[in-house]
């Protein structure tokens, strides 16, 4: 998906550390999962600050966040949990450099 519409789509857009994790039994509005505690570096869009817990089922979909990596996330909320999209321009800082530069087009911060 282009970043622009991943943009627009997204309810949250943050630059964040993970900090922990735990895992998330099975319920009755999710598979089991793990749970992903990230300190807010930056905020893009949203109004969340601090801390987010960030939900990923054990699906080929899911993401495997490390403790301690920094990441750029488009995040939705789903049934009280919120949890990455799917489209592909999420992950680890370092190697989205040229999604970041997208973002900064789009915002008309270039």
């Amino acid at each position: 998906m282009p970043v622009s519409r991943e943009m627009t789509e997204s309810q949250v857009i943050i630059l964040g550390t993970v900090m922990s994790s735990h895992q998330v039994p099975q319920a009755w509005d999710a598979l089991d999962g793990t749970d992903y505690v990230v300190h807010i570096d930056q905020k893009v869009k949203g109004k969340q600050s601090g801390e987010i817990t960030i939900f990923s089922e054990h699906t080929d979909d899911g993401v495997n966040l490390q403790a301690g990596r920094q990441y750029l996330l488009f995040l939705n909320n789903n049934y009280q949990h919120w949890v990455v999209n799917k489209c592909g321009n999420s992950g680890p800082i370092d190697e989205k450099g040229d999604v970041i530069k997208q973002m900064v087009h789009a915002l008309g911060n270039d």
